[in-house]
Formats: structure tokens, sequence, C-alpha cells
């Protein structure tokens, strides 16, 4: 018992001791004061400052900028101001007793649930939908084919190396498969290389999506499967769970927008038909709906009678949480919620839209934009920030770092070509007006070799433990660094020689050109290069030179998969869920439109916002 007594005491002098220290011992009331180290929250507070004062420099600069130089993109410019912004966190931590360094790692968890689906979703919600299934055969074959091709020569390159494991080759064919053509994209004018900004931006969106959902096939086959031997096992059971994660991802987004649309169908059908009723006056549109709806609409019906409470602000919210639950759903049954996001964007633009008010249509698409836009610059300046993170460099072999990059560089290019220019030579084999020159080819294989933010932050959520390099093996360590080098190198130095090549190789492609430009009609709505919105089909669209809209001569074009799709489409889809009318003098986008009085005036319609503002400017 002396022993124990003995034992105890000096762990007794040492509570007594703290408890003098800070003055419990003497006056039991009086204050504790706290030790004398920096908050989290004053940390956070401090990055948060200085963040928000990054994003507004961008904000305010970047387009002045970017518009006057040869050679920045938007992109690159803002992830040198990350450096900028990496670079004070760096001298604050000189100069305090704070930790800042922490704030530079890039935060993946951040990343994958609030940066990335805003512009997944955006992307759907401003693509054109005539433009993407006129060119959905092209546009698949650059996105899927090309992806599941790039992947497999980036892994077979990498394991010639003979330092990784397996696992680690095919995470990594995955993770350097993603694109980035912001830059091309800024540079290519959608009216004078409609083509060309038609196979680039459907490739950009298919293949950001494919590469996730490509990474995750990976992920979770090994976790069914511990072992690094049977290979042709493991990749059959990969391209499997790759395709079933991309169908199902796919239906249920568009399930949850049909859903979303058939609600904001039914509101705006059972307002008109109340607006009807007030007027006391026929309404022959009427009779080009569906019966069950006209029936629907015209009794009393609690749940009809709150979706009609609905006012355009909240319509924007409710569209905003349908897109986000079928995210979270997707995510939950261990889907891909990035696919489904883009699924449903693509969806309800092509119907919910329709549905909505005049203003909360114009509300939705700024709220969109906006989010993507503000989310896309935080991801570079991440980038950028990143850079200077000590944690991506320490433990790593250079000597491998140096070999990766090198063997990346040009399995990325070797694969860029390999199976673009068959896919453009098929390309070529259609009508005349389809035809795909040298500089054409050569612009796609540009495009298509240029990496971003989604490498970075898909090699920490591959490669990083706890989302932080510093806890990562030597292995992975060298493959962070290796990506966050090859990126930065993409960003800065070749993102700086897009401008001026693709600049080149447009003006030899128009020297040599016999296009007419009729094929690939601009994905995503701009304003005509007057300046000036000009009313299309949908009251929304831009008319452009040469879209005939519902003319026989277009219609002639078009192929016969995209000829049954717009027959079943006109005649059964849009009746139901609602959407732009097939014939342009009846643009029935919504049903309040179809039961206008025929009094001879025509609601104004307000002009929509530049969809991927910063892609639309010429360079």
């Amino acid at each position: 018992m002396a022993s124990a007594g003995e034992g105890i005491e000096p762990l007794l002098k040492d509570i007594s001791s703290v408890a003098h220290v800070y003055g419990a011992s003497e006056n039991p009331e009086a204050p504790v004061p706290m030790p004398d180290d920096p908050s989290g929250l004053e940390l956070e507070q401090t990055f948060l400052l200085i963040f928000i004062l990054l994003l507004l420099l961008c904000f305010t600069t970047g387009e002045y900028v970017t518009s006057r130089s040869p050679f920045l993109t938007e992109g690159s410019y803002a992830t040198l101001v990350g450096l900028v912004g990496g670079l004070v966190l760096l001298l604050f931590n000189l100069f305090s007793n704070a930790d800042y360094t922490i704030s530079l790692a890039f935060p993946n968890d951040v990343f994958f649930d609030v940066l990335l689906p805003p512009i997944i979703l955006y992307q759907g919600f401003s693509m054109h939908k005539q433009r993407f299934f006129k060119n959905a055969v092209v546009i698949t074959l650059f996105g899927l084919v090309g992806t599941i091709l790039s992947f497999s020569a980036i892994s077979l390159a990498t394991g010639l190396l003979s330092v990784f494991s397996t696992r680690t080759c095919l995470r990594l064919g995955a993770i350097m498969a993603a694109t980035d053509s912001v830059a091309v994209l800024q540079v290519l004018s959608p009216e004078r290389t409609p083509v060309l900004h038609s196979l680039v931006f459907g490739e950009g969106v298919v293949n950001d999506a494919a590469s996730i959902v490509l990474l995750r096939s990976i992920r979770s086959t090994y976790r069914r499967t511990e072992v690094d031997e049977a290979l042709s096992s493991v990749i059959t059971n990969i391209f499997f769970g790759f395709l079933k994660t991309f169908s199902l991802s796919s239906i249920i987004g568009v399930a949850v927008g049909l859903f979303s649309a058939i609600l904001m169908r039914l509101r705006s059908a059972q307002r008109a038909f109340r607006e009807q009723a007030t007027r006391s006056t026929s309404s022959p549109g009427l009779q080009d709906t569906p019966s069950w709806l006209r029936r629907s609409v015209s009794i009393e019906s609690g749940g009809l009678a709150v979706l009609n409470h609905m006012c355009a602000t909240h319509q924007v919210a409710f569209i905003m949480l349908l897109a986000y639950l079928a995210y979270f759903i997707a995510e939950l049954l261990g889907l891909s919620g990035i696919m489904t996001l883009f699924v449903t964007g693509l969806v309800m633009s092509h119907y919910t839209l329709h549905n909505m008010d005049e203003s909360a249509k114009v509300t939705t698409t700024s709220v969109f934009h906006a989010m993507s836009l503000l989310a896309e610059v935080t991801i570079y300046l991440f980038v950028g920030m990143d850079c200077l993170y000590e944690g991506n460099w320490s433990n790593v072999n250079k000597t491998q770092v140096v070999a990766l990059i090198v063997v990346l560089l040009v399995a990325i290019a070797v694969s860029r070509i390999i199976f673009v220019i068959p896919i453009c030579l098929l390309q070529n084999l259609w009508p005349a007006d389809r035809k795909l020159n040298f500089y054409d080819m050569a612009i796609i294989v540009w495009a298509g070799t240029l990496r971003g933010a989604v490498s970075v932050a898909l090699s920490m959520y591959s490669f990083a433990p706890k989302d932080n390099p510093e806890f990562a093996d030597r292995e992975s360590s060298t493959v962070i660094a290796a990506v966050m080098a090859l990126v930065l190198f993409n960003v800065v130095v070749l993102n700086a020689v897009t401008k001026p090549v693709v600049g080149y190789l447009d003006a030899k492609r128009k020297a040599s050109s016999n296009l007419d430009g009729s094929m690939g009609l601009s994905l995503v709505s701009y304003p005509a290069e007057g300046g000036d919105w000009d009313r299309g089909e949908d009251g929304y669209t831009p008319a452009r030179i040469g879209d005939a809209g519902g003319s026989g001569t277009e219609a002639s074009k078009r192929g016969w998969l995209v000829q049954k799709w717009s027959a079943f489409d006109d005649e059964v889809m849009k009746p139901i869920f609602g959407g732009e009318a097939a014939h342009p003098r009846r643009r029935d986008t919504d049903l309040l439109l179809a039961l206008h009085d025929d009094s001879g005036e025509e609601e104004e319609i307000t002009r929509d916002v530049c969809l991927k503002a910063e892609n639309s400017r010429e360079g």
C-alpha cells in the first residue's frame, strides 16, 4: 500500500501545480487563463480572409489581364494568383507562431462534395441538347471510348517503368485520363469554329465524368480483390463495374430530372388552368396536352395547390435541392454522384426549365452559372497554393518523379494521337459538311493533352491517406508529386502557349478548310458576334446562320437515331414533361404559354445570360 501511495503523490502534486497556475487552488471563481497558442478558429479566419481577397482579385482583374495577354488564360492566371497567395501564407507562417502551411493542402473532401458538383451540374444544364444529340456519336467516341483508350495506354506506359504496383498504374491511368480543355475552349470561338467547339466541349464534359467513374470502379474492385496477380480478372471487373456505375448513375439522373419536370409541369398547368378559368376564355392550346394532365389540373388537389404557390425563388431552390438530392442518392448507393448530377442537369434544362416562371428560368441559369464559375476559380487557386505545400514534396523519389513525368507526357500525347485521328477519319465518312481537316485534328489533339485540377484532386483522393500527403507511403508520395508537377507544367507552360498555338492552327484551318460549319453548332448558348441575343427556337438559344430549326433540309442532315429520338421526344416526352416546341413559331416552353389566350400579343421573354462565359470570348 505504501508503494501505491508513493505513486499517487507525484500525480496529485502535478494536478495541484496545474490548478495553481490557472488560479483554481486559491480562487475557484477566478477566470481560467487559456494557453498562449493561436486557436484553430483564428487560423481558419485568417486563411479565409486571404482566400476571399484572392477570389476578389481574380474576378475583378482576371478578364482584363487575360484579354490583353497573348499567353495567360483565366485558369493559368488564377493558378498564378494562388501561388502568390501561398507565398503570403508562408510569410505569415514565418512571422507568427501559427502554422498556416496546412491551409495550403488541397481539400479533397471539399472538392468532391462542394466544388466539383456545381461545375458538373452546370455543364449538363448549359449544354444544348439538340447539338449534343446531333453530334452524340462522335462526342461519345471522344469522351467515353477515348477515355478508356487513354487509361489503357497510360496504365501500360507507367507499368513499363517496373517501379509501381499494378494497382498504382491502373489508378494513375484513370487519373491522368481526365483532360482540362478550358484553355482551348477560351480560344475557340463557337461562331467561327462551331465544329471544333462542339467536339471539344462535349468531349470534356463526358471525359470528366468517365474518368471519375473509372477511378471509383478501380477502387471498388480492389476493395473486393486485394491481390495484384490476377490482372485479367481485375481489368474485367473494372470495366464491368465502370459500365454498371455509368449506366445506373445515368438512370438515377434521368429519373430525378423527369420527376422535377413533372412536378413543375403540374404546377404550371394548374396555374394556367386557373388563369384561363378567371378569364373565362377558351384555350385551344389545352387540347395539345395529355387528357390525364387536363383532368388533373381541373380537379382541386391539395398537393397541386402547394406547388401552385411556389414563387420564382422557391422554384430555383427546389430545382437546386432536387439536383443535389440526386447526387447524394447516387453516392449512398455506391454509384457516381458526379455522373448522376450531369445527367440530372441535362434533363432539367431540357424539360424542367421550360415549366418554370420566366424570372425563375433566368435566375436558375444565373445562379448555376455563378456557382460554377466561383467553384472553377476556387479550384485553380487551390492548385496554385497546393504547389507550395511541403507535404506534397516530402518522402518522394526524385528520380522516379522525373521519369514518371516524362513517361506520362509521352503516353498522353501518343494515346491522344492514336485514337483522335481514327475517330476524325470516321467522322469524315459522314456527309460532306462534317469533314475535319488536319488542323482540326491537331486542335482536338492539343485540347486533350492538357491536364488540370481534376487530376490533382483525383490523385489526392486516391493516394493521400486522410486527405493529407504527409501520411502517404513513398510510392504514393512519388505519384502525388509527379501529378502535381505535371499539372503545374500544364497550367503555367502549356496553357501559356495554347493561345498562340491554337490561334496559328485556327488560321491555317480557315485557310485550307472547306467546311461551312453546319455540323457542330455550339453545345452551349452564346450571344451573337454583334453582342445581341437573337431569340432562337426556344426563346433562349441564340439564332444562328444556317440553323433552320425545323426545316426539312436541316432534318435531312440528321442521323437516323437523332431523327427517331426527336420524333419520340416531340410526340411523347414533351407533352408530358414539358419542353420547347418542335416548331419555332409555337414556342411552348411551358403550359402557361400554351394556354395563353389568342390576343395576338406575345409575352416578352427575358433574354438568357451568357452560358459558360469564360469560354465565349474569341482568342
